[in-house]
């Protein structure tokens, strides 16, 4: 928005400096038929005065054929005086002309200098309210999916590690030649705060599935997928009241595919490869190392070691193989957040189904 406005105000610059040019040109213009004007009644005036003059000299003069053949040197010097009477006059048109420009170049020169000056202040201002904006934004993103996350206490400090997790991985995706065409630095900003929102369609499944302690049945399986649909539902919702953007087109691709799988073996829609849009496929890993790394009503955590060596088996199954072999040499950076925010200790795993721990 402030690009355009931007460009329209450059627009504008232009115009009137062109107006500026044309006032010159008129100026200009103006005062050379002035001088013209002037130059030609100065000679009208000076041709009568001569003619009155030469007159009543022909009545002294006897041979006027003699005076024809033998111009007096009044005849010649009037004659150089018309010759030299355009000099005063082209000397006069250039001085006021070269005036004209630096008077005008100088109120031009003024005129940018506060056009300038305002634009940067815009700017400045335009920058300081989009940054206001987008703190609130992210604030309510942040807190809506914030809401969803508190109905289970054993989350901890989950959304903010899943925000750095898809961050760093992101980044790393980003300075990989094989996705350097579709992870843009934007991109990488994007993720982190449109990741936070993943799992928000979770506030439609019923406490005793979502805190049930222990394996779900097929029919409660069934029912916990269902939030990756309402999560894409949710936000396509938002969509229509504030309109298309970025960041909520990235949230909505990530609710509704982070649970899909590389070979098409995942949920809701069971697309595979690349047609899980990228995004999904960062969070994906993201999450699912949280899972295994935390605490949660139907397990105990995981060691770094073990979550690691999980993921990489799911390698070409249920991730991007591209990603996981970025993931495997960032891992310690992995691991630096889980320790950092607070995620469980280490203990291990209760005795059920993989699909469990990450459904």
């Amino acid at each position: 928005m402030f690009v355009k406005e931007f460009r329209f105000k450059q627009t504008k610059m232009s115009k009137i400096r062109s107006s500026f040019i044309l006032i010159l040109f008129a100026q200009a213009s103006c005062l050379m038929i002035g001088l013209w004007i002037h130059q030609r009644l100065t000679i009208a005036i000076s041709n009568e005065a001569n003619s009155v003059a030469t007159t009543s000299k022909l009545a002294n003069v006897p041979n006027l054929e003699d005076t024809k053949e033998n111009p007096s040197a009044a005849q010649v010097e009037d004659r150089r005086q018309q010759g030299f009477s355009l000099f005063p006059s082209c000397v006069t048109f250039v001085w006021v002309l070269i005036l004209q420009g630096v008077a005008t170049h100088f109120l031009l020169h003024k005129f940018e200098s506060a056009h300038e000056n305002e634009t940067q202040k815009h700017y400045h201002n335009s920058l300081s309210k989009t940054r206001e904006l987008l703190q609130t934004r992210d604030a309510v993103i942040f807190g809506l999916a914030q809401l969803a996350e508190s109905r289970d206490s054993d989350t901890g400090q989950h959304l903010e590690r899943i925000a750095l997790y898809s961050n760093r991985l992101a980044n790393g995706v980003r300075n990989d030649p094989r996705f350097s065409k579709k992870a843009s630095p934007s991109f990488v900003r994007l993720i982190g705060i449109s990741s936070a929102l993943h799992d928000i369609g979770k506030v439609a499944i019923a406490d005793s599935i979502l805190l049930k302690p222990g394996p779900l049945t097929e029919s409660e399986t069934l029912s916990m997928q269902c939030h990756a649909e309402k999560g894409a539902e949710c936000i396509e919702k938002i969509e229509k009241r504030l309109g298309k953007c970025n960041f909520l087109e990235m949230a909505k691709e990530i609710a509704q595919s982070h649970h899909e799988h590389w070979d098409g073996q995942g949920y809701p829609n069971q697309i595979y490869g690349e047609e899980i849009p990228l995004a999904a496929r960062i969070v994906a890993i993201a999450d699912v190392y949280d899972a295994l790394r935390s605490r949660r009503a139907y397990k105990s955590a995981m060691g770094h070691d073990e979550s690691v060596e999980i993921i990489s088996r799911q390698s070409g199954k249920q991730f991007d193989p591209a990603i996981v072999e970025i993931f495997l040499k960032m891992k310690n950076q992995f691991y630096e957040i889980s320790e950092s925010f607070g995620s469980s200790p280490e203990f291990q795993m209760h005795d059920f189904k993989m699909q469990s721990i990450i459904a």
